[in-house]
């Protein structure tokens, strides 16, 4: 990794909160087993750029490896010469984030209808079923069965006239946009 070969001092992600794997919470790793603090989804908008006072007034970290979503990585990219450090950017496909976690798990019991205690994360996939991974099963739910008013309250207004959903500012995106899949398989199973 960038972090293990020591072409980055430090790593900004977004972790999920110690409390619920719905509520995002940024973080700047300088360890492995931090930066694996940052797997998986987190279906709200999260504060990326709040790390960015840290970096700014840590001296040690020099070069940054920043992974987020087009929204921050535009603002990133905004003001970047203003952290007089250099930068590099993981980016990652966003879609259609809650406003907030309460508003995802608000999603997922009302229309997903699967309670929000037992799952673990969900994701809408390229097959147009939203995956849902829960402590005990694992579940796909067909876009069109969801109840057509769910969509108000559980993407965020921002969301809905994004202009950047591929991350074209970023340095190098990964995620699922384009990928096959062959409808076994699953958003936590590697290719």
């Amino acid at each position: 990794s960038m972090l293990e070969t020591r072409q980055v001092d430090a790593v900004a992600c977004v972790a999920s909160n110690e409390e619920t794997w719905s509520n995002p919470n940024p973080i700047l790793a300088q360890t492995t087993d931090e930066v694996l603090k940052g797997r998986g989804v987190k279906p709200s908008l999260a504060p990326s750029l709040n790390i960015l006072d840290e970096v700014k007034n840590d001296p040690s970290i020099r070069r940054l490896l920043f992974c987020g979503v087009g929204c921050s990585v535009q603002a990133l990219r905004s003001i970047e010469n203003e952290l007089g450090i250099e930068i590099f950017i993981l980016g990652t496909n966003c879609v259609d984030n809650s406003p907030s976690p309460g508003a995802a798990a608000e999603f997922i019991e009302k229309g997903a209808k699967v309670f929000s205690d037992s799952v673990r994360g969900y994701e809408f996939m390229q097959d147009f079923r939203v995956h849902v991974k829960t402590e005990e099963t694992y579940l796909t739910i067909p876009y069109f069965c969801l109840p057509g008013t769910i969509a108000e309250s559980s993407i965020a207004k921002s969301c809905r006239s994004c202009f950047d959903y591929t991350n074209a500012l970023a340095d190098v995106v990964v995620g699922y946009m384009a990928a096959p899949l062959d409808g076994k398989s699953r958003m936590d199973e590697s290719w």
